[in-house]
C-alpha cells in the first residue's frame, strides 16, 4: 500500500480542514514523520488507521476522542484517505460518532458514525463501518493490528513486531506475501504424511503378525535365522524378515522343483508298473484260457479216439465200396451189351 493523500477535518488537534499530499514527498513509498513531542505526529497515524479500520493506531486513544475540541461547531469531523494498492487507486472516507449543532433550531444532535470505500473500477462503493473495515482487511490482507505492526509503525510500537511470537510473525508475513496457499499445501502434505505413516504402521504390524505366524520346519541356516526372528517378534526388523522370507521361498521353490522331478520319475515308474500289471493280467488270462482248453482237450480225447476209429473203419468200408462200384460198373456194361444182343436176336 502506498499513501497518496490524507485529508483531516476537525480531527484531533487539527481544527480546520488539513490536507497532506504524500505524492509531493516522492515516490519511494517510505516516509518518516518527525517532530518534537506534542507536534501531533501520532494524530497522522491515528487518522490513517481510523480511515481504514475505524480505530486509532495505538491502544490508548479511543474513537470518541477524535472530535477536535478546537473545531467550530459546524465543522464536520472526518478523515479522507486516498491510497494506491497494486497499481489501483482507492478512496476511503470515515467519520466517528460526535455531537454537532442541529440544522434547525438550537442545541446539539448526535452525528452517527459512517464509512465509505470507493473502488477504482465500476464496482459499487462499500458503505457502513463494519462493511468498510471488512472490505479493507480483505483487500490488503491485514487487520488493524498487523497493519500497525508492519506498515505504519507509530513511535514506541516498532518493538511490537520484534517481540511478537513466531506464530504471530508467521501469520503477518504470510498475509503480506500471500503465502497462505503454501501453508495449505504444507498442511495437506502433513495430512498425507500422517495418512501414509498410519498406513505404513498398519502394514508393518500386519506384516509382523503374518511373519510371526510362520513355522519353519527346514533344517537350513535361513530357516534357523527366521525362527529366531519370529521368536523375537521381529522388533522392527521387518525388512530383514521379508528378505529371509524371500530366501525361504526361493529355497522352497528349489526343493519343490526337486520334488516335482522325483514325482515325474515316480509317475513314469507307475506308468511302467501299470503296463506291467496289464501284461501280467493278459498272461494270467491266457494261462486261464489255456488251462480251460487243456481241460476241454482231455474231455474230447476219448471221443476223438472213437471218432478216429470210426473214421478208419469208414476208410476201409470206402475201399470196399470202390471195388463194388467197379464191379457194378462192369456188370452194367455187360448188361448193356446183353441188351443190344437181345435186341439184335
Amino acid at each position: 500500500m502506498k499513501p497518496v493523500k490524507l485529508i483531516l477535518s476537525a480531527f484531533g488537534p487539527y481544527a480546520e480542514k488539513t490536507e497532506i499530499d504524500f505524492e509531493k514527498l516522492g515516490g519511494e513509498g517510505l516516509y518518516m514523520i518527525t517532530g518534537e513531542t506534542g507536534a501531533w505526529k501520532t494524530t497522522i497515524f491515528d487518522a490513517i488507521s481510523f480511515a481504514l479500520y475505524g480505530e486509532a493506531s495505538g491502544g490508548i486513544r479511543k474513537v470518541d476522542m477524535f472530535r477536535s475540541k478546537y473545531a467550530r461547531d459546524d465543522m464536520p469531523t472526518l478523515v479522507e484517505f486516498t491510497f494506491d494498492y497494486r497499481e489501483q487507486r482507492y478512496l476511503v472516507q470515515r467519520n466517528p460518532k460526535y455531537l454537532r449543532p442541529k440544522k434547525r433550531g438550537e442545541g446539539l444532535v448526535e452525528q452517527g458514525a459512517n464509512a465509505e470505500l470507493i473502488y477504482p473500477d465500476d464496482r459499487m462503493p462499500v458503505t457502513g463501518e463494519k462493511e468498510v473495515t471488512k472490505a479493507i482487511t480483505e483487500l490488503v490482507g491485514l487487520d488493524r493490528k498487523q497493519f500497525a505492526q508492519i506498515v505504519m509503525i507509530a513511535q514506541g510500537d516498532f518493538q511490537k513486531l520484534l517481540v511478537a511470537t513466531t506464530t504471530e510473525r508467521a501469520q503477518i508475513f504470510r498475509q503480506i506475501f500471500k503465502t497462505g496457499i503454501y501453508q495449505i499445501l504444507q498442511q495437506k502434505l502433513s495430512e498425507k504424511e500422517a495418512e501414509q505413516e498410519k498406513k505404513y504402521d498398519d502394514l508393518k504390524r500386519s506384516i509382523e503378525q503374518y511373519i510371526g505366524g510362520i513355522v519353519c520346519t527346514q533344517n537350513t541356516p535361513t530357516a534357523e535365522k527366521m525362527r529366531q526372528l519370529c521368536e523375537n517378534k521381529m522388533k522392527g526388523r521387518v525388512k530383514e524378515g521379508l528378505e529371509l522370507l524371500e530366501q525361504l521361498c526361493l529355497e522352497e521353490e528349489s526343493a519343490l522343483d526337486g520334488l516335482e522331478k522325483q514325482m515325474d520319475e515316480l509317475d513314469k515308474k507307475m506308468d511302467e508298473g501299470i503296463r506291467m500289471i496289464g501284461t501280467i493280467q493278459k498272461i494270467r488270462q491266457q494261462q486261464q484260457e489255456l488251462l480251460e482248453n487243456r481241460n476241454r482237450l482231455e474231455q474230447l480225447e476219448p471221443k476223438f479216439e472213437r471218432v478216429f476209429k470210426d473214421y478208419q473203419k469208414a476208410e476201409q468200408n470206402a475201399a470196399q465200396c470202390g471195388q463194388i462200384a467197379l464191379e457194378i460198373t462192369g456188370q452194367q456194361e455187360k448188361l448193356a451189351r446183353f441188351d443190344k444182343l437181345l435186341q439184335a436176336q
